[in-house]
Parts: structure tokens; sequence; C-alpha cells
């Protein structure tokens, strides 16, 4: 089963072709969920992806792993790790989750040479956290200078202080 998914994504198989084994195979979104949290060239972001597309908002299959999830983030690729937070971003966080992953978006937004979509997401994580906790604004001040923001592309900056503005 698992070299089969695995030929899939490493394939030119739509998300849809795939989407419909994973429905005919419950065992096949088990073996996602594990292999996204590796590094496997290829694969295991796609993975990542495939589960981003197909679960629910607060999906209770991710619960249970939802901080090694977390832990898996760091030392991914960019788009690997953009997946890996669009997915924790869908969770309800619980408040040692919260915290665990509120430093994983810390420490990728400071990376300014990381691609761009990755660090909006964790920034949009971050503005999340700030809107919750109000002590955070703070700290933003500093992390929303041109510094932090000028890597970023003219879109994905736009949509950003878009989201910034309203906390301030």
């Amino acid at each position: 089963m698992s070299v089969k998914v695995l030929q899939m994504l490493e394939g030119s198989i739509g998300k849809e072709k795939i989407i419909l084994h994973l429905k005919s195979d419950v065992k096949c979104f088990d073996f996602l969920l594990r292999h996204m949290q590796k590094e496997v060239k290829k694969t295991s972001w796609r993975s990542a992806w495939i589960i981003h597309h197909i679960m629910k908002k607060n999906d209770e299959r991710l619960q249970k792993p939802l901080s090694k999830i977390i832990k898996s983030i760091q030392g991914k690729t960019d788009g690997h790790q953009r997946e890996l937070v669009k997915i924790v971003r869908k969770m309800k966080l619980l408040e040692d989750n919260e915290g665990l992953f509120f430093h994983v978006c810390m420490q990728i937004w400071a990376e300014v040479d990381k691609q761009p979509a990755v660090r909006y997401y964790c920034g949009l994580h971050i503005i999340e956290m700030a809107k919750k906790h109000p002590e955070i604004k703070k700290e933003f001040d500093y992390l929303t200078t041109d510094y932090y923001t000028q890597t970023l592309s003219a879109g994905i900056k736009k949509n950003f202080e878009r989201e910034l503005a309203k906390i301030y």
C-alpha cells in the first residue's frame, strides 16, 4: 500500500486521483500523515500538500500527532514548511502547542531569505497570536521593519500589511 502511494506522489498523478485512492483506503491517510513529517525529497512535502487539501478544519485525525507535526517543521525545505504550517493553522491549538507553534513561526519569520509564502503564513499566525495576546504587539514593531518585510514579494507584502493593520 505505501509503495503505491509513494509512486503516486512521485509521479505526475493529479491531486484528485490521490484523494480518490485515500477515500478507498483509510490506512493511506495514516501513511501520509507519518510520511509528511519526514524529509524525503519530492514525496514528503507532497504528502503534506495532500493532507492539507483533504483535512477538515480542526481535523480530529491530526489532534494526537499535532505536537509532532509542529516539531517536524524545523529543518524542512521552505515549500515543505509552508504546507506543514498551513496544516497546523487549520487546527485549534491547545496552550502547549500554541506556544510551540508560535516559537517555530517566529524562527521562520526571522529568516528573511526564506520563501515569502512560508514567512507569510508564519506571519499570519504571529498576527493571530498578537490579537489574542496583546503584549506580543510590542515585539511586533521591530519584527515588521523593512529588514523583515523587504524580501516579501509585492503581493504577499501588501496582504501581510493589510492583516497587520487590523491589530493596530
